[in-house]
């Protein structure tokens, strides 16, 4: 049943809005039992009568759906005062079809479901709300639920849009850098905002263009993507803890709206054109580099090295590398604290009694050196777990139980901490407090914040509302917001692993480095750049060979190749191999590096990067060690602050090479293991 709620004496069955003519805006129609949205770029048919379906999706020309798949928009798991605990699915509910609504510049009909949860006489509605304005290409999808008093929404799957599975199709996920995958029989699940989804967007794609799935959520809220691929279907969905906060006058309401869109141009237009653009609308990415106030020294360290353990033989190979990279070059350091790794968090002091000495020794050769902390675990073994009421601080399941993890590097418990916590406040600013002035530090990294996936936490003394929502995001908010406001000192870094793209305003440097990679299955694409290169400074690109004989056989220089193309500080290498004799012009290729960075402050910093160019010309493909094939020359294009544009182009071989690029009128030379800038 469609109830039409705007006033009679239209067109029978028809509704047009946005001005005159046939597609001036959005259009409503109601023929046998379904309903027509549609604006010229965007057509949805709803049945509306019996059971929900989507008849036809078609976005920029290109229809993507088969009737009869798109039964299940929506599913809700419920929380009733007696422990009643179903998952409703609209199966369980009944029907009522859609009401039109008008508002200025768009139309939106709102499905509703009745549900049963008691005996009163009333029934508790489910309000599905899809819309899409006058000159939008994206469809939008909001909900929300009436509930009986006492009752909660504690998870949901929405929307859920089963597609049709393109031929030789792909998914692309935001992990790390970005990931693409070829579309198996398999699930590809990622958590946001975490290493595995830096965004909030899926991309399905082949030759005819790109499916896009986006979440437009100001509030770094935690949700889990999913794509559930079968022979001839992609069914994609988000899977988000919800929070008691989001009930208001006995109704739940999911505090954004979801996205689809179809463009024909490909992967990158669809995230250049759509994902882009939300992002400027949002507390993170609303700040340029300019307004943010990070020191030069951040900006100047064009490559990293990463010094394990305050031992004698890593102390030779830092003071060896800053004298060979000179000034600038910036030191990560692990296993400088009293206990071993990943063990007894957050009881890292005292330090090692060589570590400060050491510190002091790296500085006077130039270098900047900012050592490890974790910012989300708690040993609960650990002295301070009992003495610091960190029992206290601890996120809690439903059940009050904790979240436990064990990482292979230690094999020991360890908890993670609700970020709401002053608790957990003051042990983070404590440390800062500690490091800065006891040891000398120039910034301190700060692990985890920004690569792993909020959880729900139920301990209703955190003084935040139970279950999921955005109490993480504003916790670590306001936990860094309080330490670069009142305890870092002029001059010193905050960083953090990853690169979740809610704590980018946070931290001056991003280190991203566990994007995964295999030849042909698991290609690492650039989407964080294309999104964020003018809004964030990053380091590294990923794991680079940790054995001096290993460095040479060519992922080493490819690694490198690849962050400097993409605007990121290169290196974050263990200096003990790469000061070794057998990686010597391994070293002298990330030097050459290094220095030509500082030719591209101006670009990198500020400027956007567009696209991944393979020049033409005398450019053989070589096989690259984990990562398959590629061009031994690459290029990326560039748009500097001031809109020129500007290739930045990388020989990895040793042999001087020949080659063309587009709208370059000469072919030019590039000299073995060395770079080129043009600017055009």
């Amino acid at each position: 049943m469609i109830r039409n709620l705007l006033a009679k004496g239209m067109l029978a069955g028809i509704l047009l809005f946005g001005g005159s003519g046939a597609q001036a805006g959005t259009v409503v129609t109601e023929s046998d039992g379904a309903c027509r949205l549609s604006n010229g770029r965007v057509e949805a048919v709803f049945r509306c009568e019996g059971a929900f379906d989507i008849e036809k999706l078609v976005l920029n020309g290109h229809s993507v759906l088969d009737p009869g798949t798109n039964a299940t928009p929506w599913i809700l798991w419920y929380k009733g005062p007696q422990g009643e605990n179903p998952e409703l699915k609209p199966e369980h509910a009944v029907y009522q079809g859609a009401e039109i609504r008008r508002d200025e510049g768009a139309a939106t009909l709102v499905f509703t479901w009745q549900l049963t949860l008691d005996y009163s006489s009333k029934t508790y509605p489910v309000r599905m709300y899809v819309t899409l304005c006058d000159d939008e290409e994206l469809l939008r999808w909001s909900l929300e639920a009436d509930l009986p008093e006492g009752w909660m929404v504690t998870d949901l799957h929405f929307p859920r849009l089963e597609i049709r599975r393109p031929a030789d199709g792909r998914i692309l996920t935001t992990e790390g850098w970005g990931v693409e995958k070829p579309l198996d029989i398999t699930t590809f699940e990622a958590r946001y905002p975490s290493h595995a989804s830096a965004m909030q967007f899926l991309i399905v794609y082949n030759a005819d263009g790109a499916f896009y799935y986006g979440t437009e959520d100001r509030r770094g809220c935690g949700k889990t993507y999913s794509a559930r691929c079968s022979h001839e279907t992609v069914l994609l969905s988000d899977a988000i803890p919800a929070s008691a906060g989001w009930i208001d006058g006995g109704t739940f309401r999911l505090p954004w709206s979801s996205v689809v869109g179809f463009a024909p141009e490909g992967w990158a237009d669809a995230v250049v054109r759509w994902y882009r653009p939300f992002t400027y609308t949002t507390e993170w990415g609303s700040k340029t580099l300019a307004e943010r106030n990070i020191p030069q020294w951040c900006y100047d360290a064009d490559a990293w090295v990463r010094a394990k353990f305050a031992q004698e033989d890593t102390y030779d190979a830092v003071r060896r590398a800053a004298k060979f990279f000179g000034e600038g070059l910036g030191v990560h350091w692990y296993f400088w604290h009293n206990h071993p790794y990943d063990t007894h968090y957050p009881d890292y002091l005292p330090a090692k009694p060589a570590f400060a000495p050491m510190v002091r020794g790296a500085q006077e050769l130039g270098a900047r050196v900012t050592p490890y902390i974790n910012g989300r675990l708690w040993d609960p073994a650990a002295d301070s777990y009992r003495r610091d009421r960190g029992y206290d601080a601890s996120c809690r399941k439903p059940d009050g139980s904790l979240y436990t993890e064990i990482y292979p590097t230690s094999k020991v418990l360890n908890t993670v901490t609700c970020p709401s916590t002053e608790i957990w406040h003051r042990k983070i600013i404590g440390l800062v407090d500690s490091l800065q002035h006891g040891i000398g530090v120039d910034g301190i990294y700060i692990d985890q914040i920004a690569a792993a996936a909020p959880e729900p936490c139920w301990n209703p003394d955190h003084g935040h509302p139970v279950g999921g929502g955005d109490f993480w995001y504003d916790g670590y908010r306001r936990l860094i917001g309080k330490i670069r406001a009142e305890h870092l000192l002029p001059g010193r870094i905050l960083t953090s692993e990853e690169n979740s793209e809610c704590y980018i305003d946070l931290f001056d440097m991003l280190l991203v480095v566990n994007t995964p990679h295999a030849p042909q299955s698991c290609i690492i694409r650039p989407l964080f750049p294309m999104v964020y290169s003018d809004r964030a400074v990053t380091s590294a690109f990923t794991y680079t060979p940790s054995e001096a004989d290993k460095m040479g056989l060519g992922d080493f220089r490819y690694e490198l190749t690849k962050a400097l193309l993409w605007g990121s500080q290169i290196g974050w290498v263990d200096p003990r191999p790469l000061m070794s004799e057998e990686a010597a012009a391994e070293a002298r290729f990330m030097r050459e590096l290094m220095h030509f960075r500082r030719t591209l402050h101006d670009v990198v910093y500020g400027g956007r990067f567009l696209r991944e160019v393979t020049p033409a010309g005398d450019n053989p493909r070589i096989d690259i060690p984990g990562f398959g094939e590629d061009a031994t020359v690459l290029a990326s294009e560039w748009c500097r602050p001031d809109g020129r544009h500007v290739y930045i182009v990388v020989n990895m071989g040793d042999k001087d090479r020949r080659v063309t690029l587009p709208g370059v009128d000469k072919p030019f030379v590039v000299k073995g293991a060395s770079c080129r800038r043009l600017d055009l």
